[in-house]
């Protein structure tokens, strides 16, 4: 077909609202017509069961059904699809599947369209699920209204009325209904096959209802996000957690999950198979497990808090849109009764927090810095001594963000002790616009600091024990303020040793100090470079190399590592080798 319709896509622009009445002899006749042309979906009642499903009499179609039937999900994501055929004759042939029929949901309440919108913002972005768009494409939306019931907490969500997503809306008004046109497409959809409506004058739009709750939040929903930002390890979590079953009814209900498996299914005579894909749930034992038969999130606690979390945090900071449409399909089937409104309340609760006492966004807002020293340390790197107007407290291995006005901030460590929390010291190598910036500086120069951040070494942890550092390349400026913190207080640790790596003996930094610190005896100081380099008369190789022969009692001792990623590999299997525990690592 080549009307107007099925030229336009699902992101066409919105039509102006118009509202024409129909009675309910006029909508049987619309569908049936529709039913010569599109697969029509709707509610309809079988074996004594309210089924969505595919119409075959248009009497049949209910406009007026309770929120416990299924979602439209099952049809634009289905719980079972194949993604293609294959036969094995001989070399691998491949059939893929055919392009999507036309289709029609008829019946749609205004929840379910905010979850479709929900499955549109994550199915069509970055590299588009095309089976769900194929079907989202050929798929026309027509809604009616409905009532609440002792489960649903739409009203609280937002969700309980809806003002676009749609192609066509019916709503009740008296013996008949008024029909409200969403889109283009819903236009062409009356102009094709119910011309006569199309010709009426439009009606004027109905006043909005409120809608009765019973099931509700007592805040606005806005703020869920808020409410579980410090809720991470509440107690309540294993409360619930003990509570659920784990049966993955709530997520297979659901009208926003779209997680899925992938599996080939053989034919009997093993001569070719398909490719299908199946729902699945993170409230199942299985699902977080992984390769080697780790599993990430094996505790019925952790499932349920990703899953809160999921729907009322993740998505929200994403989209502005939860993942919750407040459709009480997960409370109303749950065997558990675990019930979202009550969790989410209880949460709340717990979090009433007092009046701010700064402005919002202060904690964005740097400290402006004066740089009082630079002193080049590599043909790459250059050591900043920043001057603070207030003081800060920190651990040896904290950072700060600093800023360059108009280029942004990044992350760099502070390399020097903790003093009076004033002056502060910090390594930037030159990779990119915002360090080169940096490297311009001078003394007298000021940036922005925001910090410092991250939880340091424990040096507490540290005192009376062996200490072992083992640093690659610019790791060497993270441990650089812990091995200043304890050689100011040398006294109180026992051996101290250092095994340092780096590219070349150019990249070595800090080497002078390094040097005068080996000599004093406060430490042992070793130290390899990957490159040969004319004049070094020291180790090649990588900094595994300096394990050996290291004098090291692994049950009085700790270490402390830091470098680049890959470096972790082989020094901790090294260390546990050793001896070290894992708590001794850090």
């Amino acid at each position: 077909m080549t009307d107007a319709f099925h030229k336009e896509s699902i992101s066409g622009p919105v039509f102006s609202d118009l509202w024409r009445a129909m009675s309910r002899a006029e909508i049987d006749q619309f569908v049936r017509v529709l039913m010569t042309a599109y697969e029509v979906i709707g509610v309809q009642e079988k074996k004594g069961r309210l089924s969505l499903s595919r119409i075959e009499d248009p009497t049949g179609l209910k406009l007026e059904f309770p929120p416990s039937v299924h979602s439209p999900k099952k049809f634009l994501f289905p719980n079972w699809e194949k993604l293609f055929r294959f036969r094995l004759d001989g070399k691998v042939l491949l059939e893929p599947e055919k392009a999507a029929e036309p289709r029609v949901i008829f019946g749609i309440h205004p929840c379910d369209i905010h979850a479709i919108r929900v499955l549109d913002d994550c199915l069509f972005e970055g590299e588009a699920d095309t089976v769900y768009q194929a079907k989202r494409e050929a798929t026309l939306l027509i809604g009616v209204d409905c009532v609440p019931d002792s489960h649903c907490f739409c009203t609280c969500m937002g969700t309980d009325r809806v003002e676009n997503g749609f192609d066509l809306f019916f709503h009740r008004l008296g013996e008949g209904y008024l029909v409200q046109t969403g889109s283009e497409r819903g236009e062409a959809l009356l102009n094709h096959y119910a011309p006569g409506v199309v010709s009426r004058a439009g009606e004027p739009p109905l006043p909005l209802q409120v809608k009765q709750r019973v099931n509700k939040l007592y805040f606005p929903y806005e703020s869920l996000s808020s409410v579980l930002k410090d809720a991470y390890d509440d107690p309540l979590w294993s409360e619930i957690g003990g509570q659920c079953l784990g049966c993955g009814a709530c997520n297979l209900l659901c009208p926003t999950c779209y997680c899925f498996n992938v599996t080939d299914r053989l034919d009997i005579n093993l001569e070719g198979g398909e490719r299908v894909r199946t729902w699945d749930s993170c409230q199942l034992d299985q699902f977080s497990q992984v390769a080697g038969g780790d599993n990430f999130r094996s505790d019925q606690a952790d499932r349920q808090r990703h899953r809160f979390f999921r729907k009322y945090k993740y998505l929200w900071e994403k989209h502005r849109r939860t993942a919750c449409v407040g459709c009480g399909r997960c409370s109303r089937e749950c065997l558990a009764e675990i019930q979202p409104t009550e969790i989410l309340n209880r949460l709340f609760e717990k979090r009433l927090l007092p009046p701010l006492k700064k402005l919002p966004g202060a904690e964005y807002t740097p400290q402006l810095a004066e740089i009082t020293g630079v002193d080049h340390l590599t043909e790459r790197e250059k050591s900043f001594r920043l001057h603070l107007p207030e003081p800060c407290s920190f651990s040896p291995g904290a950072f700060l963000e600093i800023s360059v006005f108009g280029l942004g901030e990044a992350p760099f460590t502070i390399a020097s002790p903790p003093g009076d929390g004033l002056d502060l010291e910090v390594v930037v190598r030159s990779t990119g616009t915002l360090t080169q910036a940096l490297h311009r500086l001078r003394p007298g120069d000021t940036v922005g600091v925001r910090g410092p951040f991250g939880n340091g070494f424990p040096i507490e942890a540290f005192v009376g024990k062996d200490v072992l550092l083992v640093a690659g390349g610019l790791g060497m400026v993270t441990l650089r303020s812990l091995l200043l913190s304890i050689l100011q207080r040398r006294s109180e640790f026992g051996r101290v040793t250092l095994l340092y790596g780096a590219r070349n003996v150019d990249s070595l930094l800090f080497l002078d100090d390094l040097r005068a610190w080996h000599r004093s005896g406060d430490m042992d100081c070793r130290l390899i470079t990957q490159e040969p380099t004319r004049g070094w008369a020291g180790l090649q190789g990588d900094v595994t190399m300096l394990f050996k022969d290291i004098e090291i009692n692994p049950a009085r001792s700790v270490a402390a590592v830091s470098g680049p990623a890959g470096m972790y590999r082989f020094t901790n299997p090294l260390l546990f080798r050793l001896g070290f525990g894992d708590d001794q690592v850090y």
